[in-house]
């Protein structure tokens, strides 16, 4: 096990031999995630295990965990998410590679024979965020008052001047 974190590995190279690579991140080290939260603080732990299955694919079993900072959709406040995470993935050259894989195995495209394994953890990361982040409606802040119909009615806006009238009335003064 591991407690330095290498940014970019050789997965193949991981997987023949075995590793496995833990350890945790600060929030703030994922950009693309960082975007997402309302504060970017808290650590990321994380264990990387490298294998190769059956059928000789290099693979990467990983797990990340963390509690992420969210604003809350409905109340705008803030929300701990927290987010365990498991994952598989196995390592391809090519599309080509990857078209033949069994459905049910994910495929991580390698460019250059090395991975960014931050990338992939924030990839993760990422896909464990909801669409809509809100609280359960009896946690959140926001009044649950209804406005009756008298309050909603909107006074009718002024008549502006047509700024295009003064060419009507020249159109009719040629003619």
């Amino acid at each position: 096990m591991s407690k330095r974190f290498p940014d970019r590995l050789d997965p193949w190279r991981f997987a023949d031999l075995g590793k496995e690579v833990s350890g945790e991140l600060p929030v703030e080290a994922f950009v693309r995630l960082r975007d997402c939260l309302m504060q970017a603080d808290g650590e990321v732990l994380f264990n990387l295990s490298f294998s190769r299955d059956e059928q000789r694919h290099a693979r990467l079993d990983g797990n990340v965990r963390t509690e992420l900072t969210l604003e809350c959709q409905r109340c705008l406040g803030a929300l701990r998410f927290p987010v365990e995470r498991r994952f598989s993935v196995v390592f391809v050259q090519g599309l080509n590679e990857a078209e033949r894989l069994p459905e049910d195995l994910d495929p991580c495209l390698v460019e250059e024979g090395v991975v960014d394994f931050r990338e992939l953890i924030e990839d993760e990361l990422l896909l464990a965020l909801p669409q809509v982040p809100m609280h359960d409606t009896d946690v959140c802040q926001v009044p649950h008052e209804f406005v009756s119909d008298e309050e909603l009615q909107v006074s009718e806006p002024e008549q502006q001047e047509n700024p295009f009238a003064v060419l009507s009335a020249l159109k009719k003064d040629r003619h």
